[in-house]
């Protein structure tokens, strides 16, 4: 029999550097019965030259060049010309191992699921870190969607999954925004009826300067907080048992915001101020849920300290404290 057809989609902008190794690592896939879509986004680098030699040397590979509109944009034009009956994503600075879309399907089907989530090893310059599971765990919608609310093993990442196509019916990625991921991830998991997660860490993610979970500005990491709250008004009412989860990552989205405040332009910490207070105000009133429910380490729990109170001394603390994790860990906080 004939495999099930996989559209792997690969969001590109700008990643020369670690494209090819990327592409090397798709192409070199066990599983034969693919489809690789690549979508370029306006990089301005050699990205999309070594997009299109790629797919003149192998026909499953698609590219899609656009003008520069952000990776949601990049994502939806993917998703629409995607044909196969399972969805895979890759970001184009990373790297997957040759088995890891063969296993993620013969797993998918051994357990009648609508998402397979494969363990993982985040790279920085500290080293190579494994997280996942020990053995494989089958979960129901509430088991799994409760799990990706503690974001441990499971996080909202798209790119450690093999989704059921149909999942994505109705889904749009809201484009103009980063941390596209958070604003779906919950939808996808209430419309899957079983997961399951698995413990061959087939998936390498590359934390780098200059990403989008790198860059400090206030537009982009106020868009996790908003994509968090959206998560929690959408959930708050119908799963009453995760309001502590949902209002804990509210709160720690936050601790982003402040770390990096004084690395904004003054007229930028100006615009934001009020949406700070506010935010202050929420995690004021949240606090508690944040302190049981999150894994913070001392830096984090030291600026949620500071959090509530949104002037000049709160985000120069939390600057400083950020800057000595980053230099003991080589990442922000």
């Amino acid at each position: 029999m004939v495999d099930p057809k996989i559209s792997i989609i690969v969001p590109v902008y700008n990643t020369e550097t670690y494209l090819r190794q990327c592409l090397d690592s798709i192409v070199g896939q066990t599983c034969e019965s693919l489809e690789i879509i690549l979508v370029d986004d306006g990089s301005v680098d050699q990205s999309g030259l070594i997009c299109d030699e790629y797919a003149a040397r192998d026909t499953r590979i698609r590219v899609i060049h656009q003008p520069n509109r952000g990776v949601s944009a990049a994502r939806n034009a993917g998703l629409e010309i995607s044909s196969g009956e399972w969805v895979g994503w890759v970001d184009s600075d990373d790297w997957i191992v040759p088995e890891m879309y063969t296993y993620l399907l013969q797993c998918a089907e051994r357990y009648g699921v609508d998402i397979a989530v494969c363990s993982r090893y985040e790279c920085s310059r500290d080293g190579t870190v494994f997280y996942g599971w020990e053995k494989p765990e089958i979960l129901d919608t509430e088991q799994a969607v409760g799990l990706l609310l503690a974001n441990k093993e499971l996080q909202n990442f798209l790119w450690d999954k093999l989704w059921k196509r149909t999942l994505f019916d109705g889904i749009v990625f809201p484009e103009g925004k980063t941390f596209e991921d958070i604003a779906v991830m919950h939808r996808l998991f209430l419309a899957a009826k079983r997961v399951a997660c698995l413990p061959e860490a087939l998936y390498y993610y590359r934390q780098r300067s200059g990403s989008i979970v790198d860059d400090q500005s206030l537009a982009n990491r106020i868009n996790h907080y908003r994509a968090a709250k959206l998560r929690m008004d959408e959930m708050y009412d119908q799963w009453p048992q995760f309001r502590h989860l949902l209002e804990a990552q509210c709160v720690a989205s936050s601790i982003m915001i402040w770390c990096g405040y004084y690395a904004n332009p003054k007229a930028e910490r100006r615009r934001f101020l009020p949406e700070l207070k506010n935010i202050a105000a929420f995690a004021k009133s949240h606090y508690r849920s944040a302190m049981q429910h999150m894994g913070l380490g001392v830096a984090g729990r030291m600026v949620l300290y500071l959090i509530p109170h949104p002037t000049w001394w709160s985000f120069l603390l939390s600057g400083w404290i950020s800057k000595i994790y980053q230099r003991k860990h080589g990442r922000s906080l």
